[in-house]
């Protein structure tokens, strides 16, 4: 991805200076500029300074004048199932009938490679254009809604951790694979993604009703052989 060899924003900026070891702590590291200047290096950041300290040894002319907006750092989403994009707003009363009438019937088309490639695409703009750089990402129980993903975020240059769904009962047969096909299946993805430049792989059983005390205990042994995390079950 091309970027500009230097570029300079003048606007206000909300961040942190340092990791919090205690949750106390956090309001000490918080950093406000009222009027700053970011210099960006080859699509990194070098410095966020003052303007009072940087203008004079800048040329105003150089400078993207933003001021009037804040800027913060970008945004990061802890638990999301991209699938579920095209299904937004979809009423359920209860879970159970949300997910059968709902959720499972748009997932079963991520068996399609260009399907998923395209949602993919949709979905990572649509983080990025709300500010999330950075997500932990469901996919669904297909392999293809995984390479899909993290083809595109690959391209893009981002963050991006995410896993193939894991179940093995109650769920429609069209989306229930068998524990050893499960972890079959992980383990060639977490071979061919994990920690391939910003990407990182997650174990992602669904959640309980989904998941038989067989098809964790394969779970366990690809975080064993794998040494990753697993997604928050939903």
């Amino acid at each position: 991805m091309p970027y500009a060899s230097e570029t300079l924003l003048r606007a206000s900026f909300f961040d942190f200076t340092a990791l919090a070891s205690q949750p106390d702590d956090i309001a000490a590291h918080a950093r406000y500029l009222e009027d700053g200047l970011l210099t960006l290096r080859e699509g990194k950041v070098v410095s966020l300074e003052s303007w009072e300290i940087a203008e004079g040894r800048v040329d105003a002319a150089t400078v993207i004048d933003l001021r009037g907006k804040l800027i913060v750092p970008g945004f990061v989403d802890t638990h999301i199932h991209y699938p579920q994009t095209e299904m937004i707003g979809a009423f359920g009363e209860q879970l159970l009938e949300w997910l059968n009438q709902y959720t499972f019937p748009v997932e079963s088309q991520y068996h399609c490679p260009d399907h998923a490639a395209q949602m993919s695409a949709f979905f990572l703009q649509q983080l990025l254009s709300n500010g999330t750089t950075t997500a932990l990402v469901f996919g669904t129980v297909h392999k293809q809604s995984v390479d899909a993903l993290f083809q595109a975020a690959q391209q893009l240059d981002m963050r991006l951790i995410a896993g193939k769904v894991m179940m093995d009962r109650n769920a429609p047969e069209y989306l229930t694979e068998t524990p050893e096909e499960s972890y079959q299946d992980t383990r060639e993805l977490i071979e061919r993604w994990h920690q391939r430049g910003r990407l990182s792989y997650a174990l992602t059983p669904r959640f309980a009703p989904t998941s038989s005390p067989e098809l964790l205990e394969k779970s366990v042994n690809c975080a064993a052989s794998s040494r990753i995390s697993g997604c928050t079950p939903t």
